[in-house]
């Protein structure tokens, strides 16, 4: 037998999927480590509590109006729209009392050592992606809940057409303002989640 035969039997050929693994993990390690800006950090952390408190305060006093309201106008409405406004409220309460325990971790957070920062700015960040999912499906509850209220006002209201005008405009206003901002909370929820995504890989990084 001849020895390139032995060889062969001795050194079988190596793969090509191997020598492509083999290439890829030598790429791999070869890529530079992304160090974490633990400065540029703590800056957003920082900025993240200010925003959180002027949201916790605009949150809590939009409530004022809405109460005053009700109360003012209390008496020029019938019975099932009294169960339809103490409905929405006792709705809508919880769902503040929940966003505002959801904004305490930044809003509330202490200068403490600078690799915590990262970790609360991620459990913010995770919240603030469900304050957006709440924000988002406010939008179309609203829309139903003014849906409901003029189904209310047509066959227990005092109707003239020009009331029906207006609640036609007021509500086709309502329902424009509502897509709108039902985009926009979309749009805010998917960039908090690149965002959390992201601060995770730092965070594996640490």
């Amino acid at each position: 037998m001849h020895n390139s035969d032995k060889e062969n039997q001795t050194n079988p050929p190596v793969s090509v999927d191997d020598a492509q693994n083999d290439g890829l993990s030598a790429l791999w390690q070869a890529q530079p480590v992304t160090t974490i800006n633990l400065s540029e950090v703590k800056a957003s952390l920082s900025s993240e509590r200010t925003k959180q408190r002027w949201y916790m305060l605009v949150d809590s006093l939009a409530f004022i109006p809405a109460i005053y309201l009700l109360v003012v106008t209390w008496e020029k409405f019938t019975f099932v729209a009294h169960a339809m406004f103490v409905f929405m409220l006792v709705t809508a309460l919880p769902l503040l009392v929940y966003q505002l325990w959801l904004r305490r971790v930044a809003a509330f957070s202490k200068d403490t050592h600078t690799a915590d920062h990262l970790t609360q700015l991620i459990k913010q960040i995770k919240n603030n992606v469900k304050i957006a999912v709440i924000t988002k499906h406010s939008t179309w509850t609203a829309v139903l809940f003014g849906c409901a209220f003029l189904v209310e006002r047509y066959f227990y209201g005092e109707l003239t057409p020009e009331k029906v005008m207006k609640m036609a405009i007021v509500m086709t206003s309502m329902s424009v303002v509502m897509l709108v901002w039902y985009v926009w909370a979309s749009k805010r929820q998917k960039r908090f989640e690149r965002q959390l995504e992201t601060l995770e890989k730092m965070a594996q990084q640490r």
